[in-house]
């Protein structure tokens, strides 16, 4: 993890402010018996503490925490964990203005966002956030910085831990316990949890937009629906370069962690061979899940095509394995994606990519699919019922438990072709529902494939089309 130098003081802190939609906390009471681990008991065992990303201690202000010591980072991925024995835990920090968004997780669970901001900052640690009840037992709560903030916040890109009170045995439906409202529905297993989607589609329906956060704002404000998913993609050249996270700014301060999908698509390999170390990919997953912590990651994507090159069958599922087990294992909530081209491979490749389909570590099977020849308007039907093409591997996925998606899908090299959407979105709704994971347009300007929709550029009467079809819903 790169931790930059500070050239200024640190100059108030921050809030773990709990800010899920829909989860209501009731009032909390902790026994004076109950013990607190401190910022300052350190270590990796129940009871204390581990800070790991970059951290500093607090200077000039420490006299707001409970014993004179509290700890802040303002480094993405940066995670405080916290183990411990008990049935509730609340975290005390320091609320500032200047703050980013945190997500908290228990025991590997469903992360919550964790909103730091608050309009001015407070004279003394104060509790922040709570946990639901727990099964009495032993716990780990991971807090992590993501690279998300509140509208209002000065950009301060900081989060503060003073200590965590754990209680051992709360009394009725327990203090502070975060519960659904009334008549929540249960989410959907394997295609993220949280509330509707905000497009109001069957499915997470979103794109790619440069990794500009105001295109995407601007995006879903041309077309009338909010996108549900943001598509990213990580570096190549080296692993340095792909550690890098500059990626997760590409999603908008409308983005929910709990609602929207984040998207990586990930090299198995650098472009300069190199396969990273176990640490690398350790530190890659923190990266991603400070963004969403159950991400969609497109490893080793276009395998038969473009990048991630299956040239041997067994080195190729090797490498894929071995990736699969070291993020999951970081970051467990994340989710990964198959995702070969649709189509035969590219010559030289592995002839038939499903062989590369790895059990027991892939949560979708995904295609990217373009308006190639022939076109859509064409010989639409040539795309869907060929061997390789998108009822091929619908079914594939479909036989493995499985559900689909578009990993990336889009009008190609300016040949405006309205047809496209019209055959695809067609061939979408007429799928089960709860069968299709996400839709993810790539909507890249003239410059690269002149695949754009919005603006409309090359593309205005494929644009108009694809804007009556998702208006309509």
């Amino acid at each position: 993890m790169r931790i930059r130098a500070l050239g200024w003081p640190l100059a108030g802190a921050v809030a773990l402010v709990l800010a899920v939609a829909g989860l209501v906390s009731l009032p909390w009471s902790a026994s004076a018996a109950d013990p607190a681990i401190q910022d300052t008991a350190r270590g990796g065992g129940l009871g204390q503490a581990q800070f790991t990303g970059g951290w500093s201690r607090c200077a000039g202000t420490c006299a707001k925490a409970s014993d004179n010591s509290y700890v802040w980072t303002d480094v993405t991925g940066a995670a405080a964990t916290v183990r411990f024995t008990g049935r509730q835990i609340a975290v005390y920090g320091v609320r500032d203005p200047a703050a980013f968004i945190a997500t908290a997780t228990i025991d590997g669970g469903p992360a919550a966002d964790v909103d730091e901001y608050a309009p001015a900052a407070s004279a003394a640690a104060e509790r922040v956030w709570t946990s639901p009840v727990l099964a009495d037992g032993a716990h780990t709560l991971v807090l992590r910085l993501t690279n998300r903030k509140h509208p209002a916040s000065a950009g301060g890109k900081v989060f503060t831990f003073d200590r965590a009170d754990i209680v051992s045995n709360p009394a009725g439906p327990g203090p502070s316990a975060t519960r659904a409202p009334a008549g929540a529905a249960a989410p959907a297993p394997g295609l993220g949890a949280g509330p509707g989607r905000a497009s109001g589609l069957p499915w997470s329906d979103g794109g790619y937009f440069l990794h500009d956060p105001a295109q995407a704002d601007a995006f879903a404000a041309w077309r009338g629906r909010p996108v549900d998913n943001i598509l990213a993609f990580t570096s190549r050249a080296t692993f340095t370069a792909l550690l890098n996270p500059w990626w997760a700014d590409s999603v908008p301060a409308s983005f929910s962690a709990v609602r929207d999908d984040f998207i990586v698509a990930v090299p198995l390999w650098s472009d300069d061979g190199s396969a990273g170390t176990d640490a690398e990919w350790a530190e890659l997953a923190a990266e991603i899940a400070a963004v969403d912590a159950d991400a969609y990651v497109r490893l080793g994507w276009e395998m038969n095509c473009c990048t991630s090159l299956a040239t041997d069958p067994a080195v190729w599922r090797a490498q894929f394995t071995r990736a699969a087990t070291l993020l999951k294992t970081a970051a467990p909530g994340l989710r990964i994606v198959f995702n070969p081209n649709e189509g035969t491979s590219e010559p030289g490749l592995v002839k038939d990519a499903s062989t590369l389909f790895v059990p027991g570590l892939v949560d979708v099977v995904a295609i990217d699919a373009y308006d190639w020849h022939p076109s859509y308007d064409r010989d639409a039907a040539a795309h869907f019922t060929k061997q390789y093409g998108w009822d091929w591997w619908y079914t594939f996925a479909r036989s493995k438990g499985l559900p689909f998606a578009l990993g990336e899908f889009g009008v190609m090299n300016g040949y405006d072709d309205p047809a496209f959407f019209t055959e695809v979105y067609s061939w979408l709704r007429a799928k089960p529902p709860g069968t299709i994971a996400f839709v993810t347009l790539f909507n890249e300007p003239a410059d690269y494939c002149r695949c754009s929709v919005y603006p409309p550029g090359a593309n205005p009467a494929a644009a108009a089309r694809y804007r009556e079809i998702i208006a309509a819903g």
